[in-house]
């Protein structure tokens, strides 16, 4: 009689593995701008009331690579890792236009983690989950246009 072995893998084990489809990403890191491109930036900016959708959709033009998550995080834990390790310190008062694209960012990396977590992500995850969870993983910029976020999650 023939068994049928069952192949265990752990969450994290198949995120490691996966292949990343590359997506060129050409705008410019934020974090990167010298503080008189982040002043420019700010002048700009003084037109819309912060943390609108205005104001956002102008630090779209920037990137912000977030920080990585370790592999031996379950992808089911993603969306506790990042509310809990990469928040900004500042108070708002003090944020600068850089802080606000860094929030930006986390904050769409969050919605992707939720939507991972409570739309029920399980293994064996298709392809295309392991892309997305990887992306999440490694701290891609969801703060994109919908158009672009589209891209992101296929």
């Amino acid at each position: 009689m023939k068994e049928n072995k069952k192949l265990e893998t752990t969450n994290t084990e198949i995120v490691a593995q996966t292949p990343l489809t590359q997506i060129t990403d050409n705008r410019r890191e934020i974090t990167e701008l010298t503080d008189a491109e982040i002043k420019e930036i700010e002048k700009e900016l003084e037109q819309y009331d912060k943390c609108m959708w205005r104001h956002l959709e102008q630090l779209q033009k920037f990137k912000h690579i977030g920080g990585e998550i370790p592999k031996d995080v379950p992808f089911t834990e993603y969306y506790a890792y990042i509310h809990q390790n990469f928040r900004n310190p500042k108070p708002r008062k003090e944020w600068t236009a850089r802080d606000y694209k860094v929030e930006a960012s986390r904050e769409r990396r969050l919605m992707v983690a939720f939507a991972i977590r409570n739309n029920g992500y399980k293994e064996p995850l298709t392809d295309r989950q392991k892309r997305v969870v990887e992306r999440v993983r490694n701290g891609t910029d969801f703060h994109v246009s919908f158009e672009k976020l589209w891209e992101l999650l296929k």
